[in-house]
């Protein structure tokens, strides 16, 4: 077992990873649940191994941020869950400096691991539809160990196939499938992470999802939905634990204020495993439940927006 201290030099790594903060040299939004920071105010810095907020006072190290964001409260749990998330883990952001980071094309990268996805039945294991993984050119990384997911020629997102380990590409983060926001009569779901996205088209080939990567990339996406200017509707289904649930509230906060309808459920509610928490793990454990759930939800969600259309355009009638 490594020890506390360098467990700790991997707080960098990991609000990279799990909060998907890609500029560690600026401000980012306090990581505070109890604090709306409509600037951002907190800073990391490697002198210490902690990030710090300048307007609420709040101060984190690694062993702070797991507990918060995996619901860990003994220390020694703590330790063991950092333990598990870096076992082996050689923090990559490191090979590159940010100015190589940005011109990194990873065209030929790409090429050579969906040459090899056959290598790996990870994604089928996990459910995953086989015509899925050729339609977005997913690929494995051999000598990683890593299931490799394009965003763009300049940014992807991985998980291993080992450990419990995600990490993206080195540079600027990006929302996966973000195109679908182009067309604002799409009604689209927003998941946490591409596998959760994946599962959902499994269930219903003619679904429209998206990808955040990361409850940290909230901003990321409010930016692009701004950016596209959609005024569509969307769907909320973040994993089913204290992080998603807190990320939840934010984005349908900043919806909100930009004027974007948005409904948000879990669709895994009433599944009896405790430890089914994200749509993935549902898809494996009783796909024919997140099914039901999911075209329940969808048709609820149908009616209410062609009601509300109906409404706009003067054509509803009320009984």
């Amino acid at each position: 077992m490594s020890s506390l201290a360098e467990y700790k030099s991997y707080l960098s790594d990991y609000l990279m990873q799990y909060h998907n903060i890609t500029n560690l040299k600026k401000f980012f939004h306090c990581l505070n649940p109890e604090h709306t920071d409509n600037n951002p105010s907190m800073m990391f810095t490697d002198k210490y191994n902690i990030c710090k907020c300048f307007s609420c006072g709040a101060s984190y190290d690694i062993f702070d941020l797991v507990g918060m964001d995996f619901k860990i409260y003994n220390f020694r749990d703590k330790i063991k869950k950092v333990e598990e998330l870096y076992k082996g883990y050689v923090p990559e952001y490191r090979e590159y400096k940010p100015e190589e980071q940005l011109k990194n094309d990873y065209t030929n990268y790409y090429n050579k691991c969906e040459r090899d996805i056959n290598k790996s039945s990870y994604l089928e294991e996990r459910g995953i539809d086989k015509s899925l993984i050729k339609k977005y050119h997913v690929g494995y990384d051999e000598k990683r160990n890593l299931v490799v997911f394009p965003i763009t020629k300049y940014c992807y997102f991985a998980r291993s196939t080992i450990n419990s380990t995600k990490l993206k590409s080195k540079g600027n983060s990006d929302i996966w499938n973000k195109d679908l926001l182009d067309n604002s009569e799409n009604l689209i779901y927003i998941t946490e992470g591409i596998i959760d996205s994946l599962s959902l088209e499994t269930i219903d080939p003619n679904i429209k999802t998206i990808s955040i990567n990361g409850v940290g990339n909230i901003h990321a996406l409010i930016h692009t939905i701004k950016e596209k200017q959609f005024d569509g509707t969307v769907v909320i289904v973040f994993d089913n634990d204290a992080a998603g649930i807190r990320a939840v509230k934010d984005l349908k906060e900043e919806l909100t204020k930009i004027n974007v309808n948005s409904f948000s459920t879990t669709l895994i509610a009433n599944f009896d495993d405790a430890e089914c928490k994200d749509i993935n793990k549902a898809l494996i454990t009783n796909r024919e439940l997140l099914e039901k759930n999911y075209q329940y939800f969808d048709s609820c969600f149908r009616i209410i927006i062609d009601k509300r259309k109906k409404e706009k355009e003067g054509d509803f009638e009320i009984e």
